[in-house]
């Protein structure tokens, strides 16, 4: 069954080489891999089962720390929300200060022509003011004469048209 030289009691002589070992010695190298090799399969799959382990301990603080960052990432978004919405309403009231902007500007030709009127009244009611002062207080009115009616009399008229 086996090439190594067995002696009678079962034990290998010491010292002994099988007859097959020392005429090949690619099977004297090819023993000593299967102890390294297996070695090296077996530190590999540790290696491998336990990053396993710590991608499982990862994962499991992973989902817990998001799960205790919830209610921060809901309040960012409410406040992002709440941000747009606020500028929009600035922009909105940005808006309207243009347009109000527009309108005062074209108001205030009117209100400048407006002025220049009244100031071209007042000086109108001064020179009034002026003319005023110089009349007299009271001015003496010639009486009206009373007395007997008039009586004027006049002719009768008559009319006549041409129609039938």
């Amino acid at each position: 069954m086996t090439d190594l030289p067995i002696s009678r009691h079962g034990v290998r002589p010491s010292g002994s080489r099988s007859a097959a070992a020392e005429a090949d010695p690619l099977v004297e190298r090819l023993r000593r891999p299967i102890h390294v090799g297996m070695l090296l399969g077996l530190s590999t799959g540790l290696y491998a089962t336990t990053l396993t382990g710590v991608a499982v301990l990862q994962q499991q603080a992973d989902r817990e720390l998001a799960a205790a960052r919830a209610p921060a990432v809901a309040q960012v978004a409410e406040l992002r929300a709440m941000n747009r919405r606020l500028a929009d309403a600035m922009n909105r009231l940005a808006d309207q200060e243009r347009a109000l902007g527009a309108d005062y500007d074209g108001l205030r030709s009117g209100i400048d022509a407006a002025e220049s009127a009244l100031t071209d009244l007042a000086g109108v009611v001064g020179d009034v003011k002026g003319a005023a002062a110089a009349l007299p207080e009271r001015i003496a009115l010639p009486p009206v004469p009373r007395g007997a009616g008039a009586h004027v009399a006049s002719a009768p008229a008559h009319a006549t048209t041409g129609g039938s």
